[in-house]
């Protein structure tokens, strides 16, 4: 038993990192790394379209996905929490996705603390709000990752994606 949970949250692990770097391909390659993450790629510079269409919201999709099955995982010994962890991730996500609304976007901004500046990663936090772009449909792959993720976890729990 303790082998199986162990073979299941792997499985999720590497699904999700799998996950991860689909959604780093799209910011690479679809949208010439136009992410915090990516600052000075040239490869393309956003004039392939590898994903095509499908590539607008893929990233929030992936993300979503990505990270409720590494949240499964770590909390693997209470599998009851999943729907509370779907749940949760969707709000967080949902949050993010509508703080880039103007004028909320300036107001959110403009109340992150100034430590933020300091610490890597966080110092793009104002610029995500401020030059991101609110999409409806970036809600709804959100939606639907939260709802994969659900899905690839019990499948997991059951012994179909082993």
């Amino acid at each position: 038993m303790l082998r199986s949970r162990h073979r299941e949250e792997t499985t999720l692990l590497f699904l999700a990192a799998l996950l991860l770097v689909v959604g780093v391909i799209v910011y690479a390659v679809d949208r010439g790394g136009a992410a915090y993450f990516l600052i000075g790629w040239t490869a393309s510079h956003g004039e392939a379209e590898l994903f095509g269409p499908v590539g607008n919201h893929l990233p929030t999709f992936v993300h979503s996905l990505a990270i409720i099955l590494v949240l499964a995982a770590v909390l693997r010994p209470w599998p009851k929490l999943l729907p509370a962890v779907a749940l949760a991730w969707f709000a967080v996500e949902c949050l993010f996705e509508v703080g880039q609304i103007s004028p909320l976007d300036a107001r959110v901004a403009a109340v992150l603390p100034a430590w933020f500046d300091d610490v890597p990663v966080l110092e793009a936090s104002a610029d995500y709000f401020i030059n991101g772009t609110y999409d409806p449909l970036d809600i709804l792959s959100i939606a639907l990752g939260a709802a994969a993720a659900y899905w690839i976890v019990r499948m997991t729990e059951r012994g179909d994606l082993r």
